[in-house]
């Protein structure tokens, strides 16, 4: 098991650090999924393929940015997230953080097992007329991605290398069947969606896809070797999410439909999209549950890394037996509001009240409370709600607002008001 292994609430040592392909490859590798599929093809059906391109490429480039400098925060703490947002939030005010943050966390393998459950189920009954019952085979695979991840970082990197450049090939091969007919890419590039979303929804969608990714990043780069294989493992957000979304977006113009194994019956590709079903799927979900374990490690220093494991992993499982992806949307819209400025806030912190320094040895001296961490978390996270419901309008865009408004407050904060009890 990990729990030797994976130092859930203590620095990683140098001698278990890896190179940042190794990163990268858990980085694309979580992009690879069914739900970033569907976001992809429910994108491009709705405002078109040209403003789709110009959604999916805009948003990664932001957050991949964001990525970046997250992930060096990472490796030089060699912290996980949660325990690096201890420092600026405080010992009891982080727990109300990550609470938080696990409901997404926790919501994300929900649906992405259950998708898979239905993607399975379908295909097994269009290709061989076998019908197995929906909650037999997201209970087989939610166990069998359980067993996985108890074993903790080292196994998930050795199984993204092996599965993600797999997931690579298959990409790339949809897009270019995708693109191989007469005059498919005139289709595809003149469509101009059904408006049953603006841009501006489409944004805040995929920014709730992968928001979580520049807050997360320190879970995997603390176990770079240097800065520099923190930023290559960062750079795999900005590269692979959007070929993974475009790998949706278009042969779902070409087809009409949203549903990944749907469209790639439709292609002749059911075979193999579904081998590589399963390995894209047990990646993300891997990861997912593996962050969720580092979440709740967080609250009980005493609970052990598999026994977490389990718990979430129930938890999640229940959630997609009830159908948790009906809410699918309205999750990624709460992530992309609530989330963003816990980055701004923890960057902000680390670099000019904690100086580049995290003792964890201090940790139990921290205040319970950094009221203005927590004061600059729930007004921009307001302002974002706001934003969204048209009620302000400060950029249009409910997630650059969130973040920004909390690197303002924050800021000011920390630079003129009287110093709360050191934090650093």
């Amino acid at each position: 098991m990990a729990e030797q292994g994976d130092f859930t609430t203590t620095r990683v040592p140098e001698s278990a650090t890896v190179g940042g392909l190794s990163i990268m490859g858990i980085i694309v590798g979580i992009g690879i999924t069914l739900p970033v599929f569907y976001v992809g093809a429910n994108i491009a059906q709705s405002i078109g393929f040209k403003s789709a391109l110009f959604v999916f490429i805009f948003v990664m480039l932001l957050l991949g940015a964001l990525c970046v400098i997250t992930s060096i925060i990472g490796r030089r703490t060699r912290l996980s997230t949660y325990m690096i947002l201890h420092f600026p939030f405080g010992t009891t005010g982080v727990k109300l953080v990550n609470l938080l943050v696990a409901i997404p966390a926790l919501g994300w393998y929900a649906i992405t097992i259950e998708l898979f459950g239905q993607a399975i189920s379908d295909t097994l009954l269009q290709l061989l007329g076998i019908e197995v019952p929906l909650f037999v085979l997201i209970a087989v695979s939610s166990i069998l991605m359980t067993l996985t991840t108890v074993f903790g970082f080292k196994v998930i990197e050795k199984f993204s290398n092996i599965a993600v450049p797999f997931l690579i090939i298959f990409v790339g091969y949809i897009l270019y069947i995708t693109l191989q007919g007469d005059g498919n890419w005139d289709i595809i590039w003149s469509a101009k969606g059904n408006g049953s979303m603006t841009i501006l929804e489409a944004i805040s969608i995929i920014t709730g896809t992968s928001i979580l990714m520049p807050v997360f990043m320190p879970d995997f780069s603390r176990f770079a070797k240097k800065d520099k294989d923190a930023v290559l493992g960062a750079i795999g957000l900005a590269i692979g999410t959007p070929l993974v979304l475009l790998a949706g977006a278009a042969p779902s113009i070409l087809t009409g439909e949203e549903d990944i194994m749907k469209i790639m019956i439709g292609l002749g590709l059911a075979i193999p999209a579904l081998f590589i079903l399963v390995f894209s799927t047990w990646t993300t979900n891997v990861v997912n549950l593996y962050s969720s374990i580092l979440i709740f490690s967080t609250l009980n220093k005493k609970w052990k890394f598999w026994a977490i494991g389990v718990i979430a992993s129930i938890i999640a499982t229940s959630l997609s037996l009830m159908g948790f992806s009906t809410y699918f949307i309205d999750m990624l819209t709460y992530v992309s509001l609530v989330v963003p400025s816990l980055a701004s806030i923890f960057i902000l912190h680390y670099y000019f009240v904690g100086k580049g320094e995290y003792d964890v040895s201090k940790m139990e001296e921290l205040p319970a409370f950094n009221w203005y961490a927590l004061s600059a978390w729930i007004t921009s996270s307001l302002v974002a709600i706001a934003t969204h419901n048209n009620l302000i309008q400060l950029t249009s865009i409910p997630f650059i607002d969130a973040f920004v408004v909390g690197l303002l407050i924050y800021g000011t904060m920390i630079k003129i008001m009287p110093k709360p009890k050191q934090i650093s």
